[in-house]
């Protein structure tokens, strides 16, 4: 790999041995080096590879702007994430994360914090994430001596959902309002009673609606109709099959989508499973 600029002591421009121009951050890595020469790779950090939707001088213009305690702060974490874990990031974690961490701190010390309105969905949807979240918060009070709000969590957790391999990069906010936007109208719906979130019956209905909200926004959804068994279950389970009609017009109202009837089918058999399975409120505990 060989310098092609030098940024400052931490940061160089450069091309590794395939052509692919990089940017590499480590410690003193820019501090004596010249254009041409090898990067000392026994001081190299981190390679960022620009993505779809980046460019080298985006990149360059974040690290440049982002204070290096933050920055090594958030590689620090994110790298004893990914060891403990046995995870994968897409690079632009550390870029993100670093970016969101600067412009937290600096909300906080201006007396602003902003509530994250998704935070029991993102809470639910992404149990491991949060938790990564909840301690990054607690390692940000050792670090900075700032004690955040778990709204903050929630934010963090975002951002290694949509840094995780094989996820569709920047849905997981989009997700997570499609998600309560259902759940909201499934509860007004069923007010009577107390679902219990912690029952499979519900997590496999959060996993069923995330997975529908993906394949939703990557316009991946497919209708492999069966109209005798649409039908049957509409017939048979009524009380929820009218909820799932309230779904149909909210997600045609705000999304402007017509859910197909297999979708409409397999969501009245989870909410039916789920109402089975819930607690009249007026009921003792």
């Amino acid at each position: 790999m060989k310098v092609v600029k030098i940024l400052n002591n931490n940061l160089v421009f450069a091309k590794d041995d395939a052509g692919r121009e990089v940017i590499v951050k480590g410690l003193g890595i820019g501090f004596h080096a010249n254009r041409g020469d090898t990067v000392d790779e026994s001081r190299i950090g981190q390679i960022f590879y620009p993505q779809a939707s980046q460019n080298l001088q985006q990149i360059q213009e974040f690290l440049l702007s982002i204070p290096a305690e933050y920055l090594n702060f958030v590689q620090d974490f994110v790298d004893e994430v990914k060891a403990r874990e046995g995870v994968s990031f897409n690079s632009s974690i550390y870029l993100s994360l670093s970016d969101h961490l600067q412009g937290t701190l600096k909300r906080y010390r201006e007396g602003i914090s902003l509530q994250n309105v998704l935070l029991l969905d993102i809470q639910r949807l992404y149990k491991k994430e949060y938790t990564w979240g909840e301690q990054m918060l607690a390692e940000v009070a050792k670090a900075f001596g700032v004690q955040l709000p778990p709204d903050e969590a929630g934010f963090i957790a975002l951002h290694f959902v949509n840094a995780e391999e094989n996820q569709g990069g920047g849905d997981s906010y989009k997700i997570a309002a499609i998600v309560s936007d259902i759940v909201k109208t499934v509860r007004d719906y069923y007010s009577d009673l107390w679902f219990d979130e912690n029952s499979l019956y519900y997590q496999r209905f959060l996993t069923h609606l995330k997975y529908f909200a993906q394949r939703y926004l990557h316009k991946e959804l497919q209708a492999n109709e069966d109209d005798g068994l649409f039908q049957l279950v509409s017939q048979q389970y009524r009380q929820a099959y009218g909820c799932v009609k309230l779904i149909f017009l909210m997600m045609e109202e705000r999304y402007g989508y017509q859910m197909s009837k297999e979708e409409m089918m397999y969501l009245t058999i989870h909410i039916q499973t789920n109402a089975e399975h819930a607690r009249r409120k007026d009921s003792q505990a």
